[in-house]
Order: C-alpha cells, then sequence, then structure tokens
C-alpha cells in the first residue's frame, strides 16, 4: 500500500475524529495499510515488472519507483525528484529525471490497477454504513470521456493516431476513459482506459462483468447517457437481471412512440429460421425544468418506480460528470508526467485510487458537518 510516511500521515488525521466517524476512516487505514503490505512483498512486485526489469542491483529499486510515483505531484519531475529527496524517510537516491523515466517504464500497469483493486475490494467488503437511494437501491452511473494524451510514437500506436480535415498533417492522441460510478456513496467501482475510438457500449459491459465477478450489481440501477442505448444492449442487461434506466436519443423510434409513460417491445431476430424474440421495455417521457423532453427506457416495470422517480434517478448520473471534473481539474489527471502508453495507463490508475482515498476523508468530514450542525443553519455545509 502506501509507505510508512502516508500512512501516519492518515492516522495522524484518524486519531483527531471522534469514534463515531471511525466507519469510512477504518475503510481508509485497511486500504492503506492492505496496500503498504502488497508493496512490501517481494512476489507481488515480481508479478507486475516486465521481464529482465529490476533484476540487478541498482540505484532505483522497483519499490522506489513506485512509491515516487505515489508521491508524485504535477509538478516538473526533477522537481518531484528534489522534493521526495528532501522527505529524507524514503531513502529516494539522488539520480536524474531521465533514469526515473527509463525505470518506470519496467513496472506494468497492472500494478497501479491491482491498488486502485484494493480501494473497490475493501469498500465493498467492509462493513461501512452505505446510502441507498431511497434506502433501497444502489445506484450505479456508467459514462466515458475523452483524455488528452502527449504526442509520442508510444501513444499513437496504443491509443491511435488522430488528425483533421483542415490540417491532415497535424496529429495527436486521445484516449477513452471509461468509468462505473456508485453514484450513492461517491465511488468509483471499476474504470478502463482504451482507444479514442473504442465502444463505449464494450467498455460499459466489461463494467458490468467486473462488477458481477465481486457480486455487487444484484437489485442495483444501471443509469446510462445518450449514446449506450441499443436493442442488443438493453437485452443484455434485461438477461443479466440487471436493473437499467437508459435515456433515448430524441429521433429514436421508442421515443417517437412514447407518450408519458408506455409499455412497449423490442424484436431480435436470432437467426431466419426462427420467428424474432420479443423482450417488453418501459418507455417514459420526462419533462425538465427548461422545458425541454428527455426520454428514458428501462426495465424497472413495477408501478411504485413513478415518472418523477425516473427523472430523479437520470439527473443522478451527474454525479459521475463532477467526478471526470475532479479527475481532471483537481487531480489534474491530464497532466501527465510521462509520454509513454505504459506511463498513461499507470496514472490513470493512481488517480482512480486517490479519488476513492479522498471520497472517504470526505464521507466522513460530511458527517461531522452534519452532526455538529446546529439546527438554526440555513445552508447545509459539505466539505471540498
Amino acid at each position: 500500500m502506501l509507505p510508512k510516511m502516508r500512512r501516519s500521515l492518515f492516522e495522524n488525521i484518524i486519531s483527531n475524529r471522534r469514534c463515531f466517524f471511525m466507519n469510512q476512516i477504518d475503510v481508509l487505514k485497511s486500504i492503506v495499510s492492505s496496500i503498504s503490505d502488497m508493496l512490501q512483498s517481494q512476489e507481488f512486485l515480481d508479478a507486475h515488472r516486465f521481464p529482465n526489469r529490476f533484476v540487478r542491483k541498482r540505484l532505483l529499486s522497483m519499490y522506489q519507483v513506485i512509491l515516487f510515483l505515489l508521491y508524485s505531484t504535477k509538478q516538473a519531475l526533477h522537481q518531484n525528484i528534489s522534493r521526495i529527496i528532501d522527505l529524507g524517510v524514503l531513502n529516494f537516491p539522488d539520480v536524474s529525471k531521465q533514469a526515473v523515466s527509463r525505470a518506470r517504464q519496467g513496472i506494468m500497469p497492472s500494478l497501479f490497477k491491482d491498488l486502485f483493486n484494493v480501494s473497490v475490494d475493501t469498500f465493498i467488503n467492509s462493513q461501512c454504513p452505505r446510502r441507498l437511494w431511497r434506502g433501497k437501491e444502489t445506484v450505479y452511473a456508467i459514462d466515458g470521456s475523452k483524455i488528452q494524451l502527449p504526442n509520442s510514437a508510444s501513444n499513437f500506436e496504443q491509443y491511435g493516431k488522430m488528425s483533421g480535415r483542415k490540417n491532415p498533417d497535424r496529429h495527436w492522441s486521445l484516449a477513452l476513459a471509461s468509468v462505473i460510478y456508485d453514484v450513492t456513496n461517491d465511488y468509483f467501482c471499476h474504470g478502463l482506459i482504451r482507444p479514442f475510438l473504442s465502444s463505449e457500449r464494450s467498455a460499459a459491459i466489461d463494467h458490468c462483468k467486473a462488477l458481477e465477478s465481486i457480486g455487487i450489481l444484484k437489485g442495483a440501477i444501471l443509469v446510462f447517457d445518450r449514446g449506450y442505448f441499443s436493442n442488443a444492449m438493453f437485452r443484455y442487461f434485461s438477461e443479466k437481471g440487471y436493473f437499467c434506466v437508459m435515456r433515448l436519443k430524441d429521433g429514436s423510434r421508442l421515443a417517437k412512440i412514447c407518450d408519458g409513460d408506455i409499455s412497449t417491445t423490442l424484436e431480435f431476430e436470432d437467426d431466419e429460421t426462427s420467428p424474432p424474440a420479443v423482450m417488453p421495455v418501459r418507455v417514459i417521457s420526462v419533462k425538465l425544468d427548461n422545458g425541454s423532453t428527455e426520454y428514458l427506457a428501462t426495465n424497472l416495470f413495477d408501478e411504485v418506480y413513478t415518472p418523477d422517480d425516473f427523472k430523479e434517478l437520470y439527473f443522478m448520473r451527474w454525479g459521475v460528470e463532477l467526478k471526470y471534473y475532479e479527475l481532471k481539474i483537481h487531480l489534474l489527471l491530464e497532466e501527465f508526467s510521462g509520454a509513454t502508453s505504459i506511463s498513461i495507463e499507470q496514472e490513470f490508475y493512481i488517480n482512480l485510487l486517490y479519488s476513492n482515498l479522498a471520497a472517504l476523508v470526505k464521507a466522513a468530514a460530511d458527517l461531522e458537518i452534519e452532526e455538529t450542525a446546529k439546527p438554526d443553519n440555513q445552508h447545509r455545509y459539505q466539505a471540498n
């Protein structure tokens, strides 16, 4: 996990909190402790280094490079090296930025993905109280976002080379980030970074498979923006037993026939010799405050879910947009310290990990604010 220095930092924060707030902080401590133990395991390190890397005695060990990447800010590389050397406790050698850049290429991005997964598994398996929509359901939002990448031969090969019509000789690289986000508990549960032209629908299915493998999709509600709905996608979620709410494009067939709240069917031709398979779908039109109308398709047929409930559910999806804003603006995701595809993926999962750790601290702080708020306060305060 994170080194002893960072551990002691979190423990100092924790010691100042009252017992009432220990649930989220205990989860945070457990994540940090687990990561620390993993990074002390030679077996774990060996599983995540490229062949013939970190096999000889060198000035920079694999452990030191990992700590450097976890401690680094978005400052210039030489400034980060100086800052970490000044910490003293890490025994970080006085090396060039080129040496650090070369060394990090020997570490598989899967290492940092595993560290992020620790934050997910620990939270899910903890007894930490969860927020639920209407006290019953967890709501997940799945969405993708464009990520600006440094131009490099490595990124062009891994993520694709983009160009414009007006200036076809000018090239740049983009990636598609895709996440499944627990809206009700402000937590990333799975993330992927792929070539920009990859399928968002395929990424969404991979997110669901990952969460299915740890058993947390049962009874949850998945919310999607425009672009995700297709007959095949809706069928996949329905046959898997996943509840979903998917925004339709305004000109789609289902949107055109919707008048308030209707039930209709989708048809699927599995082969030419069999009659089309039929699947029910509920379509709801939702009037927004600005007067426009959105159309939602869902497999939540129980009439206990009203059009106003679906309006609220779809609005909750905005939380994942705010998390991308957090990643890009507050955590400076797109200001990568390395220009290779390996560096990009390393930093992507580090940022998801940090976002989850920050969410736990914020949740504990928000509880304290609520507990200490005066009854006559005009506004509800939150931690930033």
